[in-house]
This record gives C-alpha cells, sequence and structure tokens, in this order.
C-alpha cells in the first residue's frame, strides 16, 4: 500500500492544537485523522493521484493557519446551517461542497459530503480511514 501524500501543506499542527479544538467543541477526533492532520496540516494531492482517485476530490483544508480555516469553514457552516453541528468540514471536492467528518455519537467516524445547493448529506465512506483509501493511488 502506498500511504498518504499531500502537497502545499500549511503551518504544521501541534497535538495541543488539535486537543484545544476537541475540548472546545467536545469532540474526539480518530485517531488516523489525527494523525494525517499532524504530519499535515491540509494540501493537494498530487496530481497524478487527482486523475485516477475514486472520487472526485479538490484538497484537504487546513484545521488552522491559512487564509480560510477548516476550524471557520464550520462556524460558517453551523450558522447557516444548525443540522452540521458536529460534522466537522476537513475537505472539499472540485465543485466546492465540504467533505464532513461526523463527531456525533449516532453515526461517528463517518464521511459525509454536504451538497449546499440542495442541503443534501450524502455518505461517502463508514470511515475516515475508508475516505483515504478511495483517494490513494495503490501500486499496480
Amino acid at each position: 500500500m502506498t500511504t498518504m501524500i499531500l502537497e502545499q501543506s500549511e503551518h504544521p499542527l501541534t497535538p495541543a492544537d488539535l486537543d484545544e479544538l476537541e475540548k472546545l467543541y467536545n469532540w474526539k477526533f480518530p485517531e488516523s485523522f489525527r494523525q494525517l492532520y499532524l504530519q499535515y496540516n491540509g494540501g493537494y494531492l498530487p496530481d497524478e493521484w487527482m486523475e485516477r482517485n475514486e472520487i472526485i476530490f479538490g484538497g484537504f483544508d487546513s484545521i488552522r493557519y491559512g487564509e480560510l480555516t477548516a476550524e471557520q469553514i464550520y462556524k460558517n457552516l453551523i450558522e447557516s446551517f444548525p443540522q452540521l453541528i458536529d460534522l466537522f468540514p476537513f475537505a472539499y471536492d472540485q465543485g466546492g461542497h465540504s467533505f464532513l467528518l461526523s463527531l456525533r455519537a449516532k453515526d461517528y467516524g463517518m464521511i459525509y459530503v454536504f451538497l449546499m445547493d440542495g442541503e443534501e448529506l450524502v455518505d461517502v465512506s463508514d470511515t475516515f480511514d475508508e475516505f483515504l483509501e478511495l483517494l490513494i493511488v495503490h501500486e499496480q
């Protein structure tokens, strides 16, 4: 298996950055999510991966640091769409829709894409690890 590679990541996060966000909202990020964000604070897949992955994917949002962070996107989303409370936007597709990580008890860890124009929440994967598998290009 090939591991995740991201380019143009923002300033690195520390465990304290993630801990602070978890404490603020009473969340617990999945361990694989924490590990990816401690390695890469947002970024883009290599071009050769973008053409070959299984979903239409734009990139990962930085959680903190940068112009528009996932933390700010979350605040904006729940202001307009309160039904998205505890669904954390961490990435986006090429149409500008947000991929959301569920931090709710009823569907913890599931990944959705939020189609803003129809206010529709669409299942993408059951876990963050499964989501990453959709993006990783495997050697053949």
